[in-house]
């Protein structure tokens, strides 16, 4: 079996990325002996996590736009819009993300310190770039085709 549209497999590691950084902390604050982690799942102190749920809503709309994606190969054009919405929100939680370590680096006493997950999501955008670009060259092939008949 040979895979004919690359754009399915990328859309399957933004997928897959996207479920991994839900489990990760993005973020460490640290002030003097307290230490709080920013994740998806992992938020608060040390020994109190709980969900964050602007995070973890965000996260979960992306992987499940990417996943469905997959699936609207018989329609192209919804599913380069549904890629491209993919980025936008996808740019969304990285500008939420960038903005919670500015206000809680800004405070007094507490600095920020970025975890090598926070690549993640932006490797998941990367990759539904790809999708998106994949999926214009099959339009573009498509319309070749067409003009030529």
């Amino acid at each position: 079996m040979v895979i004919q549209r690359i754009q399915s497999v990328y859309l399957l590691i933004a997928v897959i990325l996207m479920v991994v950084f839900a489990f990760v902390p993005a973020l460490t604050f640290e002030l003097a002996d307290k230490t709080v982690l920013y994740g998806a799942l992992e938020t608060g102190r040390a020994g109190n996590l709980h969900i964050n749920p602007l995070l973890i809503t965000l996260i979960i709309l992306i992987s499940l736009l990417a996943f469905i994606d997959i699936f609207l190969y018989k329609n192209l054009q919804r599913q380069m819009t549904v890629c491209f919405v993919d980025i936008i929100i996808g740019l969304a939680m990285l500008v939420a993300i960038g903005i919670q370590a500015f206000v809680v680096g800004n405070r007094e006493g507490w600095t920020v310190s970025w975890q090598w997950y926070v690549l993640l999501p932006v490797l998941s955008i990367i990759f539904l770039m790809m999708a998106h670009k994949a999926m214009s060259r099959d339009k573009k092939k498509l319309l070749d085709a067409d003009r030529l008949r």
